[in-house]
């Protein structure tokens, strides 16, 4: 009796350790950047790639047969080479919104912030009076979509999301060279 007890016990033990095991090792296809994409970029094949993870049922991705669904949507953030991708990081919203509007701003290096601009950063747009004068705000709740190398002139383009309202006249200001930006809240 004892010794067919012992028996059942060490083959409890033994299913129980594999059962720990090969939840352990388990991988799942799922997708990851194969290449930097900014914010609003249309996601293509050659963006994505499949790894095969060990994943907890509870972290948010997608998994390797959703690639057919994934292409074509947009870029909800700026997405990393590398870096898993998860439901809230695409969304089908094109960018600008219903309201929305672009305005570029060609600024100098001087105008910006020293640690730079990326996609999806919040901004405060300010417009210089005359010289010596101080700046006045003049759009609060600007959005960066994009942001240009230096170009031969020196300038860096950053385009600009706005409300439609405020499009025209922030784009005379902007065309006057006299506006600047001042970083209000960073991504990532």
């Amino acid at each position: 009796m004892m010794l067919s007890a012992g028996v059942a016990l060490t083959g409890l033990g033994a299913l129980i350790g594999w059962e720990v095991y090969a939840a352990a090792t388990r991988h799942t296809p799922v997708l990851v950047m194969a290449r930097d994409v900014s914010v609003g970029q249309v996601l293509q094949l050659q963006d994505l790639r499949t790894v095969s993870m060990g994943m907890d049922p509870g972290v948010a991705r997608f998994d390797a047969s959703d690639k057919p669904m994934v292409i074509g949507k947009r870029a909800a953030v700026g997405l990393k080479s590398g870096t898993l991708l998860a439901p809230s990081q695409v969304t089908d919203q094109v960018i600008p919104g219903p309201g929305e509007v672009v305005v570029p701003l060609a600024l100098k290096p001087s105008q910006l912030p020293a640690r730079g601009l990326r996609p999806g950063d919040q901004v405060t747009i300010t417009v210089a009076a005359d010289a010596g004068a101080q700046r006045e705000v003049l759009y609060h709740h600007g959005r960066v979509d994009r942001v240009s190398p230096i170009d031969a002139d020196g300038f860096v383009v950053v385009d600009v999301i706005v409300p439609a309202a405020d499009g025209p006249a922030l784009a005379r200001q902007a065309a006057a060279g006299k506006t600047a930006l001042v970083l209000r809240s960073a991504v990532g």
